[in-house]
Order: C-alpha cells, then structure tokens, then sequence
C-alpha cells in the first residue's frame, strides 16, 4: 500500500516515514499542499493521504477540499495528523468527516488509523498468491495471464489519453478488459467496469467520459502494481 504524507514539519515527517515503512508501507512526503497535489497528479498508486492541517502556501484544510473536489480522487481516504485539539480540527473541517490522529504521533494509534483507512478501501489488485490459489493456476500460466492483461491495460491507458477526455471513446473497448480484471481480480477496477457495462450502448459512450478521470487513474494505478509485480 502507497501512503502520501503531507507534513512540513521535517521531524514529524521523518517519524512517520520511519513508522510507516516499518510496517511494509510505500511512503512520498510532501512539504505542503501543493506539492501533495502534484504528487496525486503523477502517483495514482497512492491509496492514503496523511496530511498535517497548518502549512505554507496551500495548507491541510484547502488541500482535503481539493481532493475531495476532484471525482478521481475524492474517494482516497484522508488522515489528519495534527496538534490542533480535536474540536478545532473537527470545525476547521466543517464536520469532522475524516479520521484523525493526534500530535505528538502514538505508533499504535497511528498504525490502527492506516489499517481501518485500508480495511475499507477495495484493492487495486489482489495479492497474486490467493488469486493463482482461488483460480487453480501454477505460476507460470498466471505470469502469462498478467502479461496480456498488462497489455490490454496499457492499451486501454494509451487509447484514452490519445483520445483526451472529451473526446468520443467508441475505439476503447472495455469487455475483454474487464473479463481480465475478474480473472486477476483487479478489485476497483472490477467495479468501474461493472459500472460502465449496467448502461445500454447508446449511453456507454457518455458514462465513459463522465469516469473519464476516475477510470484513467485506476487504470494508472493498475499498471503501477502490474509492474511492481512483475519486477
């Protein structure tokens, strides 16, 4: 799991890199909200924000509302690491509907925060060794399973980003893609494409452009973890 920590303060990052990555996590630490934001433009395999609130330029609170803004990215879950007391915090984000941990960071409280945030998110991809298991393949025929999934997917990834957004997506076909999203078990991708396939082809086309942004990301975090698998 790829965890974006978002923290000015160079100590309290390194505590949480540290902590983090000594339990089996992938960490980018950014110094403030912008440089977040265009962390989550280049790593779509970021499955976590943890972010301080009180930063320069844009701080914790413009950027939990940016991500929320943004379709493709509004369902990342957000842990806020903080000094503030917890009412301040709790008002400075206009409801409170968000996890929170607490400065000075407690390693238990902050490890049970990141497994509750993760134990409700689909995966982008299943753990390979359950997934040859459930299906009763050996190794070698699932290696050849994830090369030409791997190849629809980048297909897929360079046929939208040819097209753009707006464009008109009757060349992307998303039945043979999604076919090999259940055999690898490419969870959230699963459920983009479950989505998509509901509506009858006359609208297809229009669903696809309104999960344009969300489809290319999930798409772009699959690739990530294809590859990292296959490395």
């Amino acid at each position: 799991m790829n965890v974006l920590i978002v923290e000015d303060n160079p100590i309290s990052a390194t505590v949480l890199e540290h902590t983090l990555d000594k339990h089996g996590y992938e960490t980018l630490t950014a110094n403030d909200g912008d440089e977040a934001l265009s962390f989550l433009e280049s790593h779509p395999e970021i499955d976590l924000v943890i972010t301080d609130l009180v930063m320069p330029k844009t701080d914790g609170i413009e950027l939990v509302l940016k991500i929320k803004e943004r379709v493709e990215w509004n369902s990342i879950p957000i842990l806020v690491c903080t000094s503030m007391r917890p009412e301040s915090a709790s008002q400075r984000l206009k409801g409170g509907a968000w996890s929170y941990v607490f400065k000075p960071i407690k390693v238990h409280a902050l490890i049970q925060k990141v497994h509750e945030a993760f134990a409700q998110q689909r995966k982008v991809l299943e753990d390979p060794e359950l997934t040859m298991a459930q299906i009763g393949i050996d190794a070698g025929a699932f290696a050849e399973v994830i090369d030409k999934f791997s190849e629809a997917v980048d297909q897929t990834v360079g046929s939208l980003e040819q097209q753009g957004e707006a464009g008109a997506p009757e060349n992307v076909d998303l039945r043979d893609l999604l076919e090999g999203a259940k055999l690898v078990r490419a969870e959230r991708l699963i459920d983009l494409l479950t989505k998509i396939e509901r509506f009858p082809s006359g609208r297809k086309q229009d669903v696809i452009r309104s999960l344009y942004p969300s489809l290319l990301r999930e798409l772009r975090a699959l690739q990530y973890k294809l590859k990292v698998y296959t490395s």
